[in-house]
Parts: structure tokens; C-alpha cells; sequence
């Protein structure tokens, strides 16, 4: 989510790492990713990729090293794609129903 934090007025870059892996490395391959900094989880999935990881960082350049210096040297990973989120004020912070609607008019 790229959002401003208002007590350290620090950008975050928000993105999606949608990983391929050999076969059989699913559950070493998510545990060592989820441990990176800079992601904040990493789960196997069913589809077309293995894990998919979410990651927060200040930068495109730790971003890059992120996926380039780090996932992608995660014994198994074949593969990356990165999905940088580009929507991030569609949610606000809490519950479903904190969500911001701007098509919906207040009450």
C-alpha cells in the first residue's frame, strides 16, 4: 500500500510478488520469503504460481533488490513477476467496513 504513515511521514511502496517454483519446494521456498525483509507474508497458492508474497518497501531500488537479490535466490524459485499496487487509497487501514467507496455518497 503506498501510503504516507503520519507519525514517520515514510512512503511505502506496496507490491505483490507472484513466485514459480520447482517441484517439491513450495514449503521451504514460502517459510525462507516470508522471513525477507520487507514482506509481509508469502503463502502457497493453488494456479498458475506457487507462492504469492506481499511485500512493503520505501523504493523501487529495494524493491528490485528485494525480488532480484533476495526471492529470486530462494533455493527453487524458477520465476517472478511483480504487481506494484497502484490503487492504494481503495482501502483504508481496518476493518471491511472502513473501506473507501468514492462512488458512494455520504450520508
Amino acid at each position: 500500500m503506498l501510503h504516507l504513515e503520519t507519525e514517520s511521514a515514510i512512503l511505502r511502496l506496496a507490491s505483490y510478488v507472484l513466485i514459480e517454483l520447482a517441484p517439491g519446494t513450495s514449503k521451504a521456498a514460502a517459510e525462507a520469503i516470508s522471513k525477507i525483509g520487507g514482506v509481509k507474508m508469502a503463502h502457497a497458492v493453488t494456479g498458475p504460481f506457487d507462492i504469492i508474497a506481499f511485500a512493503e518497501v520505501p523504493d523501487f531500488a529495494t524493491l528490485s533488490d528485494l525480488v532480484l537479490a533476495k526471492i529470486q535466490n530462494v533455493e527453487g524459485v524458477r520465476k517472478t513477476q511483480t504487481a506494484v499496487v497502484v490503487t492504494p487509497d481503495v482501502l483504508a487501514p481496518g476493518p471491511p467496513w472502513t473501506r473507501k467507496d468514492k462512488s458512494r455518497k455520504s450520508a
